[in-house]
C-alpha cells in the first residue's frame, strides 16, 4: 500500500495556464496525502509518484499548502516564498488552482487556512 500511494499520480489534475493570472488560491489534490519529511538536504515531499526536495525554510510553508484544505493567497500580503512554493507545488502537479467549481466541493466541509 505503501509502494501504491508513492507512485499514484494525481487523478484529479487541473492545468494551469499562464492565461489564468497569479495563484489566489490552491489545494492540494493528491490521492494520498504525502509524506513530508527533513532531512540534512532540506525538507523532501513525496506523492504522485514525485519527489520534491525543497529548503529547510519551506517547512512552515508546506504543511498547509499540502494539507488538503485551501489556502488562500493574498497576493498583495502573502510572503513571496509561500507564493512561489505554491506555484512549484502547483506546476509538478501535487497542488491545484482552487478554482469556484472546485471551491464549493470545500464550502462548509472545511476550514480554510491562511498564511
Amino acid at each position: 500500500m505503501a509502494a501504491r500511494e508513492q507512485e499514484s499520480i494525481t487523478p484529479r489534475h487541473v492545468p494551469r495556464l499562464d492565461i489564468s493570472g497569479p495563484l489566489t488560491a490552491v489545494v492540494c489534490a493528491t490521492e494520498f496525502p504525502p509524506r513530508i519529511r527533513q532531512t540534512d538536504e532540506g525538507v523532501v515531499v513525496e506523492a504522485a509518484g514525485k519527489r520534491l526536495t525543497f529548503n529547510a525554510k519551506a517547512l512552515p510553508l508546506l504543511r498547509p499548502l499540502l494539507s488538503g484544505h485551501p489556502v488562500h493567497l493574498n497576493q498583495e500580503d502573502a510572503d513571496p516564498v509561500l507564493i512561489r512554493v505554491a506555484d512549484v507545488l502547483t506546476q509538478e502537479g501535487l497542488c491545484v488552482p482552487l478554482t469556484p467549481e472546485l471551491s464549493s466541493g470545500y464550502t462548509g466541509l472545511v476550514t480554510i487556512a491562511a498564511l
